[in-house]
C-alpha cells in the first residue's frame, strides 16, 4: 500500500474516533491531528479542496481548543476555591430592564441566576429592596418545583448579569467541577439564611461596592 493511501486511511480513522469523544477537549485535539493528517494527504494527492479545507479548519480547531481548556482552568479555580460569585461573573450575559418592570413573578418557571450590577429591585412578598452585588435565584433553579418563590419588580433600570439554566447544565457536562462549585453556592446561600437572616436587613441598608463579595437575600 503506497505511503498516501495509508496517510488517507490514518486521517480518515482519526476522524472517527472523534464520533467517539465524550468530553471537548479530546474531541478538539483529535480533530487538530485530522487537519494535520488531511491536510497532508491533501498536499501530497494534489487534491486543493482538502488542502483549503483544512488548513483553514486547523486554527479553528486550535482556537476552540484554547477557549475549552481556559474555560476548564476557570472552573478548576471556582471548584477548589471558597464561594466567591466573582468567579462567575466571566460565564453571564447582561440583560437590561426598565423601571417597574418585573425581573420574575412568584410561581414563574426558575431558569435562570441573576446578579444586580446597576439600578434597584424591590422584593414585593418581603417588602426589602435590593441594590448591586445581590446574586438571586440560584436555590429556585434547582429546587424539585422549579419556580419562583418571590417576586422581584425594578425600582429602577436595573442592569443584570444573568446565566441560564441550558448554559449551566452545558458546562456541568463538560466539565463536572463546575457542578461542585453551585453546590458550594447553593450551600454557602442556605447557611447565611438559616444561620443568619439578620445580614439580609444589615445588607439591604449599606450595600457593599461590586468589588466586594455580593450580599445575599432570601432563595428566590
Amino acid at each position: 500500500m503506497h505511503f498516501i493511501e495509508i496517510l488517507g486511511y490514518l486521517a480518515s480513522g482519526v476522524v472517527f474516533s472523534t464520533f467517539w469523544m465524550k468530553t471537548m477537549i479530546p474531541l478538539r485535539i483529535l480533530g487538530l491531528a485530522s487537519n494535520i493528517l488531511f491536510f497532508s494527504y491533501g498536499l501530497y494527492s494534489g487534491l486543493e479542496p482538502i488542502v483549503l479545507l483544512h488548513g483553514f479548519l486547523f486554527p479553528l480547531n486550535a482556537l476552540r481548543l484554547y477557549q475549552a481548556m481556559e474555560l476548564k482552568r476557570r472552573i478548576h479555580t471556582m471548584a477548589h476555591s471558597e464561594f466567591d460569585v466573582k468567579l462567575l461573573l466571566p460565564l453571564m450575559t447582561e440583560r437590561k430592564f426598565s423601571k417597574s418592570s418585573f425581573l420574575f413573578k412568584r410561581g414563574d418557571e426558575a431558569n435562570n441566576i441573576f446578579y444586580l450590577v446597576q439600578g434597584s429591585a424591590h422584593i414585593t412578598e418581603l417588602d426589602i429592596d435590593i441594590k448591586p452585588g445581590h446574586l438571586v435565584g440560584e436555590i429556585a433553579m434547582f429546587s424539585p418545583e422549579r419556580q419562583r418563590t418571590q417576586t422581584i419588580q425594578c425600582i429602577e433600570d436595573c442592569v443584570f448579569l444573568c446565566i441560564e439554566e441550558d448554559k449551566v447544565l452545558q458546562m456541568y457536562t463538560d466539565n463536572p467541577e463546575f457542578g461542585l462549585y453551585i453546590i458550594k453556592m447553593i450551600v454557602a446561600r442556605l447557611l447565611t439564611n438559616n444561620n443568619e437572616p439578620s445580614l439580609v436587613e444589615e445588607a439591604i441598608k449599606v450595600p457593599e461596592p461590586l468589588s466586594e463579595l455580593p450580599q445575599h437575600v432570601p432563595a428566590l
